[in-house]
């Protein structure tokens, strides 16, 4: 059905109320870029009266410290709109952070007759975003600090550790130390790692595994020295909260391995492997070439068996032992 010029009358007296009711600047000018039409709120805007506007070209608005007037009519021209931030300015030639949205207007016959642009302020959104951002990286900043402090405190309570061992040489205490000493060195090498990276709320477990194993080879140099440590280490991410457990497990297994794989061989070679298979999903693999041990008749009886069998449920994780030409250790992460 034709529409009357009734309807059509309706349908512009609507489309004009919206406009001159709109909360954004509504501005239209001609393709020769001439402004014809301002709506209140863009005289609220920019600081004039209607009637100072028409006739002038829509560069009355441009600041031109971000954009160029030409350029962005000429694009508007190419692709029939342009949108973007840009500094604007008034009348009294004070500036602004402004959001502009021009398209291109055709008539019925599809034939292009101006340009209508929306724009308004966002100085304030800006400023509250740039605050936010200074916000967040003032706490990134101290937890940074903090994960630092942390791993300090850890090695100075491994530095009295170490002079309490001195009391305690050659005896079963010495031993626990020891033990308690590379548990200790495992959860501060994580507060290192923490304090080097970008992300702070999740841990890229290549770096951390093999500062651990640097740490870990240096605590058995004097009694392990020719025990090497080969690593083939996927990037894969964890959450802080997995990768905690996730070091101390690794500390349990290589330091079993120091401690009772290699007896009476020092010539010992330890694999760890971690293959990345999708975002949440890795399997860590350690191996040594020792003489194995019966991990059935053991596990109710080794603190460090009993930790890593805390330490998987924690974090969901299935793990196995096997015999394997000496020890492999598998987990499923």
């Amino acid at each position: 059905m034709k529409e009357t010029s009734g309807e059509k009358s309706l349908d512009n007296q609507l489309f004009k109320h919206m406009i001159s009711n709109n909360w954004n600047a509504v501005v239209f000018a001609n393709m020769n870029n001439i402004i014809e039409y301002v709506n209140p709120a863009a005289c609220k805007l920019y600081g004039y009266e209607e009637h100072e506007l028409i006739g002038k070209t829509t560069d009355v608005f441009n600041s031109k410290l971000t954009h160029n007037t030409d350029d962005i009519v000429n694009s508007i021209k190419e692709k029939g709109y342009w949108f973007g931030e840009l500094i604007q300015r008034k009348k009294d030639n004070s500036i602004f952070d402004a959001l502009l949205s021009v398209q291109l207007i055709f008539n019925e016959d599809h034939v292009p007759v101006g340009f209508a642009s929306n724009s308004k302020d966002i100085t304030l959104e800006i400023e509250s975003s740039e605050n936010l951002k200074r916000i967040i990286e003032e706490k990134e900043i101290l937890l940074r600090e903090l994960h630092h402090r942390v791993k300090n405190n850890l090695a100075l309570i491994k530095s009295i550790l170490s002079l309490q061992t001195e009391y305690y040489k050659n005896s079963a205490c010495s031993e626990l130390v020891e033990n308690f000493k590379n548990r200790v060195d495992a959860i501060a090498t994580l507060h290192n790692t923490l304090y080097t990276v970008d992300d702070l709320k999740e841990v890229n477990l290549k770096p951390f595994i093999e500062d651990l194993c640097k740490s870990l080879t240096e605590s058995f140099k004097d009694t392990h020295f020719n025990v090497k440590i080969n690593l083939s280490i996927d990037n894969h991410i964890k959450s802080l909260a997995e990768a905690v457990p996730l070091g101390l497990i690794i500390n349990e297994v290589i330091t079993n391995s120091f401690k009772h794989a290699f007896i009476g061989n020092n010539n010992g070679l330890i694999r760890i492997k971690l293959i990345n298979e999708g975002k949440n999903n890795a399997i860590l693999l350690i191996q040594d070439n020792g003489i194995g041990f019966d991990y059935k008749s053991l596990k109710n009886k080794s603190l460090g068996l009993t930790l890593i069998h805390d330490l998987s449920d924690q974090i969901d994780a299935k793990y196995t032992f096997e015999n394997n030409n000496g020890t492999q250790f598998i987990l499923n992460i």
